[in-house]
């Protein structure tokens, strides 16, 4: 008989963990809270590592027809002088991948196209969650009324708020707010079209506010506005409002707000998890991604840790059995992890600072640093590889 996975939340890490577990056999749920899985959010970029992650799962080539890839990553001043980049050949040449970006809808249904539709479950919230040494069982709530699954191995992929970490460690303080609230918009491609935007990753650095913009698949651009606000800020929700708050930035910022229709506006409070876990694992419950490291979008690489936690898990539960691997899969996530959400949080300090002086003295310090050492900066994230020996 196989064994059997629940897994909460189908948000990336959740159904990457489902591909990672049914490549080794595992028989598995998926259960959102949400009354539909359907497009939401805007852009995300795959970095190297994670690439290599979803080669691991069969997906890679999927990533590769629905991205795009891109050909450098950059910093800017607001008036436009460029700070520093690393090429994208430089990337693929030095880390055995290139960068993507793409809508996160579209690596949503790159990674729900390969799941069986009976796999997954909607409207099901999960309330509690208990564990012996091998078994645990989730109580939700349905439309149908309150149910209870059991399952050899409860994945808990419910974000950065996640019910079940809150369950299994009550104690923890949770999420810290970073201090900064994130605008995201998409540029359709016919109002896109004109802008002429490359394939360059660029992030804008002002006082107290910062800009991203991404050419992405199908024509259209993403872009992000970060502000540094006090926690829970009411800030009109105005298109019009962030046009006038990036008037005099650099090209093509300006106009990409303009360009934007209203209902592909969204705002989000940034937050992440800056206090350590006790561990990342209980009994027979797995806490991935954000649930159990949650960082800051800062360094790029929350969905990519998530899918990095997915290959993981199945390679230690594969190669050690379940008990052993779960204890193996907490060994090797957390160092990493946890080093990537403290440094997150420390580079949205610095990036969103508000002071003149710092703020010259960032720009200066990302002047400083030669492509090269930049290159090699990117290798804590980037470098990563999925274990080897595993099924792949």
């Amino acid at each position: 008989m196989s064994n059997t996975a629940v897994i909460v939340g189908a948000g990336i890490g959740g159904l990457a963990a489902a591909h990672a577990l049914r490549r080794i056999g595992w028989q598995v749920s998926v259960h959102e809270q949400a009354p539909v899985i359907g497009p939401v959010g805007a852009g995300v970029g795959i970095a190297p590592n994670a690439v290599k992650a979803l080669d691991h799962l069969g997906l890679g080539a999927a990533l590769r027809d629905r991205g795009r890839r891109q050909d450098g990553l950059e910093i800017r001043r607001r008036r436009g002088t460029r700070l520093a980049g690393i090429s994208g050949s430089d990337i693929e040449r030095r880390y055995d991948a290139p960068f993507y970006a793409l809508h996160r809808a579209e690596l949503h249904r790159l990674l729900t196209a390969g799941l069986d539709p009976d796999t997954l479950h909607t409207g099901h919230c999960a309330d509690r969650v208990t564990t012996s040494e091998d078994r645990a069982t989730v109580g939700f709530d349905t439309p149908q009324g309150p149910i209870s699954v059991t399952a050899d191995l409860v994945v808990a992929a419910d974000g950065v708020r996640s019910g079940l970490r809150a369950n299994l460690f009550p104690d923890y303080p949770g999420p810290d707010y970073a201090g900064y609230t994130v605008w995201r918009g998409l540029v359709p491609a016919e109002q896109a079209a004109p802008l002429r935007i490359p394939p360059v990753l660029s992030e804008t650095w002002g006082r107290g506010a910062r800009f991203g913009v991404a050419a992405i698949d199908a024509g259209r651009v993403y872009w992000f506005a970060c502000e540094s606000v006090p926690e829970h800020a009411a800030l009109e929700h105005d298109l019009g409002r962030l046009a006038a708050r990036f008037r005099d930035w650099h090209d093509p910022v300006p106009a990409l707000p303009a360009a934007t229709p209203e209902d592909a506006l969204m705002r989000h409070d940034v937050y992440y998890l800056r206090e350590r876990l006790p561990g990342f694992v209980r009994g027979r419950v797995a806490l991935l991604g954000d649930a159990a490291h949650a960082v800051t979008p800062d360094i790029g690489q929350g969905a990519c840790l998530a899918i990095e936690d997915a290959v993981v898990l199945a390679a230690a539960i594969e190669r050690s059995g379940t008990a052993r691997g779960l204890a193996d899969y907490d060994a090797a996530r957390r160092p990493r992890t946890e080093r990537m959400a403290r440094a997150s949080g420390r580079i949205g300090r610095i990036t969103q600072t508000r002071s003149r002086t710092a703020a010259a003295l960032r720009d200066a310090a990302g002047a400083a640093l030669p492509s090269s050492l930049l290159l090699r900066g990117a290798g804590a994230a980037f470098a990563w590889s999925p274990p080897a020996g595993e099924s792949a």
